[in-house]
């Protein structure tokens, strides 16, 4: 499924109305496959971003084409369709705390399973040895039948990102994966949920404040500022230069580890020109 926003403007769901959009004249094209990493500083416009192309957030100006799709010009039901097709984990997961963690694992196949079949699998859990491959990536095997209110913050964000590996989704938006983890944790997430990704041609695009993981683990970087695109590359042209312009006043924010970086910037300039059509 490919992804094409073209001068995309939208308002964060719980902004004011006089507030600036969370979003402005964005334009960005994705390709069916391609691993993306959204980097910038707090407020950027991450999070708004991975909305609008789950289709969550609807546009004040500009177009969304999923498959080749104009997403906002769907009828109901096959926008619905449509979003059976994408997988997005928020920052905190919204796992019920008292259910099992098999049954939030499970709860990730029902845009694929009729009414009873979803009714059966909360009386009796199915696909338990798959629910459990899926939390062993995750190193959680063990925690398959606790309730997730037993869970740490760390555990319950894995789980999260277990759910994907069961999600018939065809593109993944996940936000901020790492912030519950610490970085043995953040790697061996990361590295299942790029792994996984890779063998299914799964589009994976994730916002990440650690600019090492993001230069390290994913080809392609994109980096937002107030709602706008500063610049969309390879990640190895993602220059010092470049993310210093890009936290500039938010330099706190930069992972304390030092990311594998060119010491010059590229050339031409880095924000890619978008031909809407």
């Amino acid at each position: 499924m490919g992804i094409e926003l073209c001068d995309v403007t939208a308002q964060h769901p719980v902004a004011t109305v006089h507030a600036p959009p969370a979003i402005q004249g964005l334009s960005l094209v994705i390709r069916p496959g391609e691993h993306v990493a959204i980097i910038g500083p707090s407020g950027s416009g991450k999070t708004s971003c991975l909305l609008v192309i789950a289709a969550a957030l609807k546009v004040k100006s500009g177009n969304v084409s999923l498959n080749n799709q104009s997403v906002w010009k769907l009828p109901t039901r096959k926008l619905q369709k449509l979003r059976g097709n994408l997988f997005y984990a928020p920052q905190t997961p919204p796992l019920p705390p008292r259910q099992r963690v098999i049954t939030a694992l499970l709860a990730a196949k029902l845009p694929r399973q009729s009414f009873l079949s979803s009714l059966m699998s909360l009386i009796y859990p199915r696909d338990i040895k798959e629910a459990s491959e899926a939390l062993g990536k995750f190193d959680l095997a063990d925690k398959l039948w606790q309730r997730v209110d037993r869970l740490s913050g760390g555990e319950r964000q894995r789980v999260g990102l277990a759910r994907a590996l069961l999600a018939p989704a065809k593109i993944w938006l996940i936000d901020e994966p790492l912030s519950a983890l610490d970085p043995t944790r953040a790697q061996q997430a990361i590295e299942s949920l790029v792994a996984h990704a890779k063998d299914h041609t799964i589009t994976l695009i994730t916002s990440l404040h650690q600019v090492d993981v993001a230069t390290s683990q994913f080809p392609r970087v994109i980096g937002l500022r107030d709602g706008r695109l500063v610049f969309d590359l390879p990640s190895g042209e993602v220059s010092k230069e470049l993310l210093a312009d890009l936290y500039r006043q938010h330099e706190h924010e930069l992972d304390q580890n030092t990311p594998v970086l060119l010491d010059s910037p590229p050339e031409p300039a880095p924000v890619k020109i978008i031909h809407c059509r």
